[in-house]
């Protein structure tokens, strides 16, 4: 992927490979060598036995291939941040992949922060039997995520959030 404005799948999966969730279109606002800045608006989401259900706000997300999680920003009326733990993505074919970690963190309006699916994430370490490598990568990376969350860095800065939001709405009126 290398333009603006191209529309492209995400696939989350699990440590197994099963698919997880996959969101069908989302549409790249800026990207570099590391990350990538998009957003997604009422799309369709495939889950593994469940039937297609489409999202009802709009988000905007940032995937980074240097860390362990991923960012997304969801615009409902008091925005606020919802923050995987997961692989680096990959890119191939029109499909952004990762594999899911389950342990998620919720940032509130206000910044404040909770972390999310603590036994699930437990559960899948033994389902899964994740390496112990996988295991300090995400535990590394989610300390990593909490500082940039409590110091206002990365997609939490309100500037850079602010950037993306134009780039968002420039692409909208089209």
């Amino acid at each position: 992927m290398s333009y603006v404005d191209t529309v492209f799948a995400i696939e989350s999966r699990k440590y197994d490979q099963s698919l997880h969730r996959r969101w069908e279109e989302n549409t790249v606002l800026y990207q570099n060598e590391f990350f990538i800045v998009g957003f997604n608006d009422r799309t369709n989401v495939t889950e593994q036995n469940k039937p297609i259900w489409q999202t009802t706000e709009p988000a905007i997300f940032y995937f980074d291939c240097r860390y362990w999680f991923n960012i997304i920003f969801i615009l409902t009326e008091a925005p606020f941040y919802y923050c995987n733990l997961s692989s680096p993505f990959l890119y191939h074919q029109g499909v952004l992949q990762y594999i899911d970690y389950d342990l998620d963190v919720l940032v509130y309006p206000d910044g404040t922060y909770q972390l999310l699916d603590q036994d699930e994430y437990k559960e899948n370490c033994r389902l899964y039997d994740y390496p112990l490598d996988v295991q300090n990568n995400i535990s590394k990376h989610l300390n990593l995520l909490l500082q940039w969350i409590e110091s206002e860095a990365g997609p939490f800065n309100k500037e850079d959030m602010n950037t993306y939001l134009s780039l968002y709405r420039k692409i909208n009126e089209k």
